[in-house]
Protein backbone atom coordinates (compact mmCIF):
# COMPACT_ATOMS: atom_id res chain seq x y z
CA UNK A 1 0.00 0.00 0.00
CA UNK A 2 1.50 3.33 -0.92
CA UNK A 3 2.16 5.63 1.89
CA UNK A 4 -0.28 8.79 1.98
CA UNK A 5 1.07 12.43 0.94
CA UNK A 6 1.08 14.20 4.34
CA UNK A 7 1.26 18.07 3.85
CA UNK A 8 4.06 19.50 3.73
CA UNK A 9 5.03 21.14 7.34
CA UNK A 10 2.25 19.06 9.16
CA UNK A 11 3.34 16.01 11.32
CA UNK A 12 2.25 14.30 14.56
CA UNK A 13 4.77 16.26 16.67
CA UNK A 14 3.18 17.28 20.04
CA UNK A 15 -0.09 15.55 18.99
CA UNK A 16 -1.05 12.00 20.65
CA UNK A 17 -4.56 12.29 20.80
CA UNK A 18 -5.58 9.72 17.96
CA UNK A 19 -4.10 7.40 20.76
CA UNK A 20 -6.77 8.59 23.29
CA UNK A 21 -9.81 9.01 20.95
CA UNK A 22 -9.82 5.93 18.50
CA UNK A 23 -10.92 2.62 19.90
CA UNK A 24 -7.96 -0.25 19.01
CA UNK A 25 -9.32 -3.67 19.27
CA UNK A 26 -6.27 -5.26 18.56
CA UNK A 27 -4.65 -3.84 22.10
CA UNK A 28 -8.79 -3.87 23.64
CA UNK A 29 -8.71 -0.21 23.87
CA UNK A 30 -11.92 1.43 24.13
CA UNK A 31 -12.39 4.91 22.13
CA UNK A 32 -11.98 7.80 24.74
CA UNK A 33 -9.00 6.40 26.81
CA UNK A 34 -5.35 7.39 26.38
CA UNK A 35 -3.68 4.44 25.35
CA UNK A 36 -1.71 2.69 27.49
CA UNK A 37 1.43 2.54 25.22
CA UNK A 38 0.74 6.72 24.68
CA UNK A 39 3.35 9.01 26.41
CA UNK A 40 0.99 11.83 26.35
CA UNK A 41 2.08 14.44 23.99
CA UNK A 42 5.12 12.60 22.35
CA UNK A 43 4.25 9.89 20.83
CA UNK A 44 4.07 6.05 21.23
CA UNK A 45 5.94 3.87 22.86
CA UNK A 46 5.89 0.70 20.89
CA UNK A 47 6.50 2.75 17.59
CA UNK A 48 8.15 0.26 15.90
CA UNK A 49 5.60 -2.83 16.60
CA UNK A 50 2.33 -0.68 17.03
CA UNK A 51 -0.89 -2.22 15.36
CA UNK A 52 -1.97 -1.81 11.79
CA UNK A 53 -4.65 0.09 13.09
CA UNK A 54 -2.56 2.43 14.16
CA UNK A 55 0.53 2.34 11.40
CA UNK A 56 -2.52 2.60 8.89
CA UNK A 57 -4.09 5.87 10.68
CA UNK A 58 -3.33 9.62 9.50
CA UNK A 59 -5.55 11.90 10.79
CA UNK A 60 -7.18 14.20 7.76
CA UNK A 61 -5.43 17.35 9.68
CA UNK A 62 -2.59 15.67 8.01
CA UNK A 63 -3.48 14.59 4.69
CA UNK A 64 -5.97 17.27 3.64
CA UNK A 65 -4.38 20.79 2.85
CA UNK A 66 -7.84 21.86 2.59
CA UNK A 67 -8.25 22.05 6.53
CA UNK A 68 -6.36 25.09 7.91
CA UNK A 69 -4.17 24.84 11.58
CA UNK A 70 -7.25 25.43 13.50
CA UNK A 71 -8.36 21.65 12.31
CA UNK A 72 -4.66 20.30 14.22
CA UNK A 73 -6.31 17.90 16.77
CA UNK A 74 -4.00 19.57 19.88
CA UNK A 75 -6.32 22.98 18.53
CA UNK A 76 -9.58 21.60 17.44
CA UNK A 77 -10.04 18.77 19.96
CA UNK A 78 -11.17 16.74 17.13
CA UNK A 79 -9.50 13.73 15.13
CA UNK A 80 -10.75 13.08 11.37
CA UNK A 81 -10.60 10.48 9.49
CA UNK A 82 -12.32 9.56 6.15
CA UNK A 83 -13.90 6.59 4.17
CA UNK A 84 -13.41 7.08 0.68
CA UNK A 85 -15.67 3.93 -0.60
CA UNK A 86 -18.48 5.15 1.84
CA UNK A 87 -17.95 8.65 1.97
CA UNK A 88 -18.01 9.27 5.44
CA UNK A 89 -16.44 11.87 6.80
CA UNK A 90 -15.25 10.29 10.85
CA UNK A 91 -15.05 12.97 13.65
CA UNK A 92 -13.60 11.86 16.74
CA UNK A 93 -14.59 13.96 20.09
CA UNK A 94 -11.91 14.31 22.95
CA UNK A 95 -14.08 13.37 25.72
CA UNK A 96 -12.64 16.02 27.55
CA UNK A 97 -14.10 18.60 24.92
CA UNK A 98 -17.21 16.44 23.75
CA UNK A 99 -18.59 19.60 22.38
CA UNK A 100 -16.05 20.96 20.14
CA UNK A 101 -17.57 20.13 16.96
CA UNK A 102 -20.69 22.19 17.50
CA UNK A 103 -18.16 25.67 18.53
CA UNK A 104 -17.11 27.88 15.97
CA UNK A 105 -15.07 27.10 13.19
CA UNK A 106 -15.93 23.77 13.31
CA UNK A 107 -19.67 23.53 13.27
CA UNK A 108 -20.48 24.99 10.23
CA UNK A 109 -17.97 23.41 8.12
CA UNK A 110 -19.23 19.87 9.26
CA UNK A 111 -22.53 20.94 9.10
CA UNK A 112 -21.50 21.91 5.36
CA UNK A 113 -19.92 18.76 4.89
CA UNK A 114 -22.77 17.02 6.04
CA UNK A 115 -25.23 18.84 3.64
CA UNK A 116 -22.85 17.92 0.62
CA UNK A 117 -22.75 14.28 0.37
CA UNK A 118 -24.59 11.84 -1.99
CA UNK A 119 -24.23 8.71 -0.85
CA UNK A 120 -22.37 8.95 2.79
CA UNK A 121 -23.01 11.30 6.11
CA UNK A 122 -20.76 12.76 8.69
CA UNK A 123 -19.94 10.36 12.18
CA UNK A 124 -19.21 11.89 15.15
CA UNK A 125 -17.83 9.66 18.01
CA UNK A 126 -18.05 10.62 21.63
CA UNK A 127 -16.28 7.93 23.03
CA UNK A 128 -19.00 4.86 22.43
CA UNK A 129 -21.44 7.41 21.61
CA UNK A 130 -22.29 8.10 18.33
CA UNK A 131 -24.29 10.83 16.32
CA UNK A 132 -24.74 10.74 12.37
CA UNK A 133 -25.49 14.06 10.79
CA UNK A 134 -27.28 13.98 6.96
CA UNK A 135 -28.12 17.40 5.48
CA UNK A 136 -30.12 19.03 8.30
CA UNK A 137 -30.71 16.00 10.25
CA UNK A 138 -28.98 14.68 13.35
CA UNK A 139 -29.21 11.05 13.99
CA UNK A 140 -28.44 10.71 17.72
CA UNK A 141 -27.37 6.56 17.47
CA UNK A 142 -26.35 6.12 21.79
CA UNK A 143 -23.65 3.61 22.54
CA UNK A 144 -22.51 1.83 19.54
CA UNK A 145 -21.26 -1.71 20.85
CA UNK A 146 -18.60 -3.98 19.09
CA UNK A 147 -21.24 -6.08 17.84
CA UNK A 148 -23.16 -3.42 16.18
CA UNK A 149 -22.88 -1.39 13.24
CA UNK A 150 -23.90 1.80 11.65
CA UNK A 151 -26.07 1.70 8.56
CA UNK A 152 -27.42 4.13 6.62
CA UNK A 153 -31.17 3.56 5.14
CA UNK A 154 -32.82 5.02 1.92
CA UNK A 155 -36.48 4.39 0.93
CA UNK A 156 -37.88 5.47 -1.51
CA UNK A 157 -41.12 7.45 -1.48
CA UNK A 158 -43.34 9.79 -3.43
CA UNK A 159 -42.14 12.51 -2.22
CA UNK A 160 -38.61 11.51 -2.96
CA UNK A 161 -36.12 9.06 -0.84
CA UNK A 162 -36.12 9.36 2.80
CA UNK A 163 -32.56 8.33 4.33
CA UNK A 164 -32.31 7.54 8.05
CA UNK A 165 -28.99 6.10 9.70
CA UNK A 166 -29.25 3.39 12.20
CA UNK A 167 -27.49 1.06 14.51
CA UNK A 168 -28.09 -2.66 13.75
CA UNK A 169 -26.03 -5.80 15.39
CA UNK A 170 -23.82 -6.74 12.52
CA UNK A 171 -25.56 -10.22 12.15
CA UNK A 172 -28.72 -8.47 10.83
CA UNK A 173 -26.77 -6.08 8.58
CA UNK A 174 -24.41 -9.30 7.31
CA UNK A 175 -27.99 -11.51 6.65
CA UNK A 176 -29.03 -8.10 4.90
CA UNK A 177 -26.54 -7.90 2.70
CA UNK A 178 -26.28 -11.92 1.59
CA UNK A 179 -30.36 -11.17 1.05
CA UNK A 180 -31.23 -13.80 3.80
Amino acid sequence: MPLPDIVPGRSCENCTLCCKVLGIPALEKPRGTVCTHCDWGQGCKIYARRPGACADFDCSYLLSPALGDEWKPTTAHLVLGYMTEADIILIYTDPDHSAAWREEPYNSRIKTWAASTAKGYVLIWEGSRALALLGADEFDLGVVRDDQVIVRHEQPGPGGSKVTISVVDKAVADAERRGD
